[in-house]
């Protein structure tokens, strides 16, 4: 039987990767174009919109920034204190919470 042997830096290395980079990238992307879908396809008016942002050295984010208007960010994806429905917008993009 073969021995294997993994190096402490061998998880640092892959993720840097150039492949690996434009693979996370292409998946918010991905992500980023789902969500836009579900908020266009709901927002009544407001300034609220999906953009993607790069961390420091390998994260990509995509957000919903509404920092333009009310900043009631959480309210649209989650719902109001009152009961109001959110419309899960980034939940739904990437298929996870209550979609």
């Amino acid at each position: 039987m073969a021995r294997v042997e993994i190096y402490e830096s061998c998880n640092d290395t892959v993720a840097h990767l150039g492949g690996v980079r434009r693979a996370l990238k292409h998946k918010a992307d991905e992500g980023a174009a789902k969500a836009k879908g579900v908020l266009l396809a709901h927002r009544h008016s407001g300034d609220a919109q999906i953009t993607v942002t790069r961390g420091d050295r390998l994260d990509y984010f995509v957000n919903l920034d509404d920092t333009r208007g009310q900043s009631a960010a959480a309210a649209i994806e989650f719902g109001n204190k009152y009961g109001g429905g959110g419309i899960a917008a980034l939940q739904r993009a990437f298929g996870i919470g209550r979609v």
